[in-house]
C-alpha cells in the first residue's frame, strides 16, 4: 500500500472522483441512468474540484492530508464533504431514477458559496480570521 502513502492532496482528490466516475458508471448503466444527465452531474463537481487544487496549488497546507493522522485544513475536509454529499445525492438519484440533470443544476446552485469559501482560504485563512475576532 506505499503507492496510497505518496499521495498528495490534489492527486488523492482526483482519484477519489474518478473511482467515484466508474463506480457511478457502473451503476448508471446497470440501473439503466441517462448517460447525458449523469455527465451533467458528474461536470456540477468540476467547479468545487478545480476550486480545491487551485487553492491547494496556491497555497498549500501544512496540515496533514485528510486520508492520513494528524490535523486536516479547513479547506480540504469542505471539499471532501461537498464530494460525499455529491455522491450520495447522485447514487440516490441514479438508483431512484430521478432526474440527474436537474439534480446537477441544484447542486450546481451551491457553487459559489463553496467554492468561493474556498479560494477565500486562500487570501485569509479561516484560522487568522478567528484570531483577529479573539483579539
Amino acid at each position: 500500500m506505499n503507492f496510497f502513502s505518496n499521495f498528495g492532496k490534489r492527486e488523492a482528490l482526483v482519484y477519489i472522483i474518478v473511482t467515484f466516475w466508474v463506480a457511478m458508471g457502473f451503476l448508471g448503466a446497470f440501473k439503466e441512468a441517462n448517460f447525458t444527465d449523469l455527465s451533467f452531474y458528474f461536470g456540477s463537481l468540476t467547479t468545487y474540484a478545480a476550486t480545491y487544487i487551485w487553492a491547494e496549488s496556491k497555497r498549500p497546507s501544512k496540515k496533514s492530508a485528510i486520508l492520513k493522522a494528524g490535523p486536516n485544513s479547513r479547506k480540504e475536509v469542505m471539499i471532501y464533504v461537498i464530494v460525499i454529499l455529491w455522491a450520495i445525492a447522485g447514487c440516490g438519484a441514479i438508483w431512484f431514477k430521478s432526474n440527474l440533470g436537474e439534480l446537477a443544476l441544484y447542486f450546481v446552485s451551491l457553487t459559489g458559496f463553496v467554492a468561493s469559501w474556498i479560494a477565500g482560504e486562500v487570501y485569509v485563512p479561516q484560522d487568522r480570521v478567528n484570531k483577529n475576532i479573539e483579539e
